[in-house]
Protein backbone atom coordinates (compact mmCIF):
# COMPACT_ATOMS: atom_id res chain seq x y z
CA UNK A 1 0.00 0.00 0.00
CA UNK A 2 1.45 3.65 -0.49
CA UNK A 3 3.24 4.96 2.20
CA UNK A 4 1.38 8.32 2.11
CA UNK A 5 -1.38 6.71 2.56
CA UNK A 6 -0.35 4.13 5.40
CA UNK A 7 0.84 7.60 7.19
CA UNK A 8 -2.59 9.40 6.76
CA UNK A 9 -4.28 6.06 8.27
CA UNK A 10 -2.17 6.29 11.58
CA UNK A 11 -2.03 9.76 11.84
CA UNK A 12 -6.10 9.87 12.00
CA UNK A 13 -6.00 7.11 14.31
CA UNK A 14 -3.51 8.74 16.16
CA UNK A 15 -5.17 11.52 17.03
CA UNK A 16 -8.68 10.01 17.63
CA UNK A 17 -6.58 7.46 20.23
CA UNK A 18 -5.20 10.59 21.39
CA UNK A 19 -7.92 12.99 22.29
CA UNK A 20 -8.82 9.96 25.11
CA UNK A 21 -5.24 10.17 25.96
CA UNK A 22 -5.11 12.03 29.62
CA UNK A 23 -2.37 13.11 31.40
CA UNK A 24 -1.04 15.24 34.05
CA UNK A 25 2.11 17.01 33.03
CA UNK A 26 3.79 19.54 35.83
CA UNK A 27 7.40 21.91 34.49
CA UNK A 28 10.39 20.62 35.29
CA UNK A 29 13.67 22.32 35.37
CA UNK A 30 16.70 20.37 34.66
CA UNK A 31 18.04 21.20 37.78
CA UNK A 32 15.60 19.65 39.88
CA UNK A 33 14.78 16.78 37.57
CA UNK A 34 16.48 13.31 38.25
CA UNK A 35 15.34 11.21 35.54
CA UNK A 36 15.52 12.14 31.84
CA UNK A 37 14.11 10.14 28.89
CA UNK A 38 15.98 10.92 25.21
CA UNK A 39 13.93 9.57 21.68
CA UNK A 40 15.59 9.97 18.50
CA UNK A 41 16.29 8.43 15.11
CA UNK A 42 19.32 6.17 15.35
CA UNK A 43 18.79 5.41 11.93
CA UNK A 44 22.29 7.71 10.83
CA UNK A 45 25.51 6.63 12.92
CA UNK A 46 26.26 9.89 13.33
CA UNK A 47 23.36 10.64 15.64
CA UNK A 48 23.70 7.59 17.77
CA UNK A 49 27.15 8.86 18.29
CA UNK A 50 25.90 12.76 19.33
CA UNK A 51 23.05 11.03 21.48
CA UNK A 52 25.90 8.90 23.50
CA UNK A 53 27.35 12.27 24.11
CA UNK A 54 24.91 13.76 25.11
CA UNK A 55 23.65 10.75 27.76
CA UNK A 56 27.34 10.99 29.01
CA UNK A 57 26.90 14.96 29.22
CA UNK A 58 23.86 14.62 31.06
CA UNK A 59 25.16 11.75 33.59
CA UNK A 60 27.96 14.11 34.59
CA UNK A 61 25.23 16.42 36.20
CA UNK A 62 24.32 13.47 38.49
CA UNK A 63 20.72 12.86 36.48
CA UNK A 64 19.48 9.25 35.36
CA UNK A 65 19.36 8.95 31.65
CA UNK A 66 17.51 7.07 29.10
CA UNK A 67 18.02 6.82 25.36
CA UNK A 68 15.30 5.20 22.68
CA UNK A 69 16.37 5.37 19.09
CA UNK A 70 14.61 4.06 16.17
CA UNK A 71 16.28 1.87 13.83
CA UNK A 72 14.09 2.14 10.38
CA UNK A 73 15.16 -1.07 9.32
CA UNK A 74 14.45 -4.93 10.29
CA UNK A 75 17.85 -5.12 11.79
CA UNK A 76 20.65 -3.43 14.01
CA UNK A 77 23.69 -3.37 12.25
CA UNK A 78 26.20 -5.37 14.23
CA UNK A 79 28.40 -2.60 15.53
CA UNK A 80 25.19 -1.26 16.79
CA UNK A 81 24.07 -2.90 20.24
CA UNK A 82 22.12 -1.60 23.36
CA UNK A 83 24.37 -0.35 26.19
CA UNK A 84 23.17 0.52 29.72
CA UNK A 85 20.83 3.21 29.01
CA UNK A 86 20.90 3.15 25.45
CA UNK A 87 18.26 1.55 24.05
CA UNK A 88 16.77 0.22 20.29
CA UNK A 89 13.56 -0.73 18.73
CA UNK A 90 13.63 -1.44 14.82
CA UNK A 91 11.14 -1.54 11.78
CA UNK A 92 10.51 -5.16 12.93
CA UNK A 93 8.49 -4.08 16.15
CA UNK A 94 6.42 -1.44 14.62
CA UNK A 95 2.72 -2.56 13.44
CA UNK A 96 0.97 -1.73 10.13
CA UNK A 97 -0.64 1.14 11.99
CA UNK A 98 2.97 2.02 12.68
CA UNK A 99 2.75 1.81 16.64
CA UNK A 100 5.88 0.63 17.73
CA UNK A 101 5.04 -2.59 20.37
CA UNK A 102 7.69 -4.44 21.88
CA UNK A 103 9.05 -4.64 25.73
CA UNK A 104 11.78 -1.85 25.71
CA UNK A 105 8.82 0.58 24.08
CA UNK A 106 6.66 -0.07 26.71
CA UNK A 107 9.17 0.35 29.58
CA UNK A 108 10.02 3.36 28.10
CA UNK A 109 6.90 4.36 27.90
CA UNK A 110 5.36 3.33 31.73
CA UNK A 111 8.98 5.56 32.69
CA UNK A 112 7.63 8.18 34.80
CA UNK A 113 10.20 10.98 33.66
CA UNK A 114 10.88 14.10 34.83
CA UNK A 115 11.97 15.30 31.27
CA UNK A 116 11.27 13.77 27.68
CA UNK A 117 13.39 14.90 25.19
CA UNK A 118 12.06 14.16 21.64
CA UNK A 119 14.80 14.77 18.98
CA UNK A 120 12.68 13.86 16.54
CA UNK A 121 13.54 16.21 13.85
CA UNK A 122 13.09 13.62 10.93
CA UNK A 123 9.19 13.85 11.69
CA UNK A 124 9.21 9.92 12.86
CA UNK A 125 6.06 8.61 13.50
CA UNK A 126 6.64 5.67 16.31
CA UNK A 127 9.00 8.47 17.90
CA UNK A 128 5.65 10.63 17.98
CA UNK A 129 3.54 7.88 19.00
CA UNK A 130 5.89 6.82 22.01
CA UNK A 131 6.35 10.74 22.90
CA UNK A 132 2.83 11.31 22.87
CA UNK A 133 2.17 8.33 25.09
CA UNK A 134 4.97 8.62 27.59
CA UNK A 135 4.15 9.00 31.36
CA UNK A 136 6.75 11.83 31.28
CA UNK A 137 5.76 14.98 33.16
CA UNK A 138 7.42 17.53 30.99
CA UNK A 139 8.09 16.93 27.14
CA UNK A 140 10.20 18.68 25.10
CA UNK A 141 10.09 18.72 21.06
CA UNK A 142 10.70 20.68 17.86
CA UNK A 143 7.89 23.24 16.77
CA UNK A 144 5.46 21.61 15.13
CA UNK A 145 1.64 22.83 15.13
CA UNK A 146 0.45 19.05 15.16
CA UNK A 147 3.01 18.61 18.17
CA UNK A 148 0.54 20.87 20.50
CA UNK A 149 -0.90 18.28 22.08
CA UNK A 150 1.74 16.15 22.88
CA UNK A 151 4.82 18.89 23.69
CA UNK A 152 4.41 20.75 26.98
CA UNK A 153 7.22 22.78 25.68
CA UNK A 154 8.52 23.37 21.94
CA UNK A 155 11.42 24.91 19.79
CA UNK A 156 11.32 26.40 17.25
CA UNK A 157 14.56 25.85 14.76
CA UNK A 158 15.45 26.04 11.07
CA UNK A 159 13.51 23.01 9.32
CA UNK A 160 17.11 21.32 8.45
CA UNK A 161 19.06 21.84 11.38
CA UNK A 162 21.82 19.27 12.65
CA UNK A 163 20.73 17.49 15.27
CA UNK A 164 23.66 18.68 17.44
CA UNK A 165 22.43 22.46 16.93
CA UNK A 166 18.97 21.01 18.04
CA UNK A 167 20.18 19.55 21.10
CA UNK A 168 22.40 22.80 22.20
CA UNK A 169 19.07 24.88 21.46
CA UNK A 170 16.89 22.47 23.75
CA UNK A 171 19.65 22.70 26.67
CA UNK A 172 19.98 26.42 26.49
CA UNK A 173 16.53 26.49 26.94
CA UNK A 174 16.03 23.73 29.52
CA UNK A 175 18.93 25.30 31.69
CA UNK A 176 16.94 28.65 31.77
CA UNK A 177 14.22 27.06 33.43
CA UNK A 178 14.51 27.91 36.86
CA UNK A 179 12.37 26.21 39.67
CA UNK A 180 11.78 29.41 41.28
CA UNK A 181 10.39 30.88 37.40
CA UNK A 182 8.09 28.00 37.33
CA UNK A 183 6.56 28.43 40.82
CA UNK A 184 5.56 32.16 39.42
CA UNK A 185 4.02 31.13 36.39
Amino acid sequence: MNRKLKNKIANYLFMRQLRHHKRHHKSVSFQEAHKIGILYDATNEKNYDIIKNLVKEIRSHHKEVQALGYFNRKNLPANRFAKLGLDFFTKKSVNWYMKPGNPIVHNFIQTDFDILINLNIEKCFPLKYISAHSKAKFKIGRWDRRNAPICDMMIHTDENIPLAKFIEQIMHYLNLLRHDNLQKA
